[in-house]
C-alpha cells in the first residue's frame, strides 16, 4: 500500500472518530453489523491489514494506538504502520 493510501485511511479513521463522538458523545469501537457507523468502522480493518505484520502483534494494539494517536499527522501515522523510516 502507498504512503498516500494508508494517508488517506488515516483521514478516513479520524472523521469517523469524530462523527462517533459528535454523535455518541464519545469514541466507540462499533461491531460492522452495528449500522452505518458500524460499517465506517471497516476503515481501521483496512488500516490493521495493510499495516507491518510487526505491529499486529498483541491484538494490533499497536496498530490501533499508532492509528489513533492525533498528536501525529495522518501522513506521519501512515509511515509508521507501513514500517517507512526516513534518512
Amino acid at each position: 500500500m502507498s504512503i498516500e493510501d494508508m494517508t488517506e485511511l488515516i483521514y478516513i479513521q479520524d472523521a469517523c472518530d469524530e462523527l462517533c463522538c459528535a454523535l455518541l458523545g464519545e469514541k466507540v469501537a462499533m461491531k460492522f453489523d452495528a449500522g452505518n457507523l458500524g460499517a465506517l468502522s471497516r476503515v481501521f480493518q483496512l488500516i490493521q491489514r495493510n499495516a507491518i505484520e510487526e505491529l499486529k502483534k498483541d491484538d494490533c494494539e499497536d496498530v490501533w494506538r499508532i492509528a489513533s494517536d492525533i498528536s501525529l499527522t495522518p501522513e506521519e501515522r501512515a509511515k509508521q504502520l507501513l514500517g517507512i523510516t526516513e534518512g
